[in-house]
C-alpha cells in the first residue's frame, strides 16, 4: 500500500494528465501505483475519477439524479453497444454503481477487472479516465439534455 499521502499527489496528477489529454502519462502514474501499491491503492484511482465524473454529469445534467428514488442508469441500448469492449463497458458500469452510491457494485466491478489480469485492469482503469474525460470536455461545453434517466452516450 501506498498509504494515502503519497496516493492523493499521485491520483491528483493522473487524473490532471487525464483531463489535459495526456493518457500516456496518466497511464506512466497509473503504472507506479500498481508498481508500488495495492488493490486499494488502484481502487482509489478508480473512486477518484468517478468522483470527477460525477463533477461534470452534475454540469452536463444539474437536475439528474438529485430526487428521492432518482439513480444513474446505463441505458440498455449503450450497454449492447459496448458489449464487445469489456474495459469500455467497466468505465460505464463502474461510473454508474459509483454516481448511486452502489459502492459494492462498484467494488466488485473492480475486482472482476483484477481478477481478469493486470493488463486487462490496466486498460479498464485507463478506460475510465477516458470516459471521465470525455465527459468533462462535453460538461465545458454547458447543461445538456439528458436522455431520459441515463448517461451520455
Amino acid at each position: 500500500m501506498i498509504g494515502a499521502e503519497a496516493l492523493n499527489p499521485l491520483v491528483q496528477e493522473i487524473l490532471r494528465h487525464t483531463l489535459d489529454g495526456r493518457p500516456a502519462m496518466a497511464a506512466s502514474l497509473l503504472d507506479v501505483v500498481t508498481e508500488h501499491g495495492d488493490s486499494a491503492d488502484l481502487l482509489g484511482v478508480c473512486c477518484a475519477a468517478a468522483d470527477t465524473g460525477r463533477v461534470a454529469l452534475q454540469e452536463l445534467f444539474p437536475d439528474a439524479g438529485t430526487g428521492p428514488g432518482e439513480e444513474w442508469r446505463l441505458p440498455a441500448a449503450m450497454a449492447d453497444r459496448l458489449a464487445g469492449d469489456p474495459h469500455r463497458l467497466f468505465a460505464v458500469r463502474f461510473l454508474t454503481a459509483y454516481l448511486n452510491g452502489d459502492h459494492g457494485t462498484a467494488l466488485a466491478l473492480f475486482q472482476a477487472a483484477e481478477t481478469a489480469g493486470p493488463q486487462d485492469r490496466t486498460e479498464s482503469i485507463c478506460a475510465l479516465l477516458a470516459h471521465v474525460r470525455c465527459l468533462t470536455l462535453r460538461a465545458e461545453q454547458g447543461p445538456a439534455t439528458p436522455d431520459p434517466g441515463g448517461l451520455p452516450t
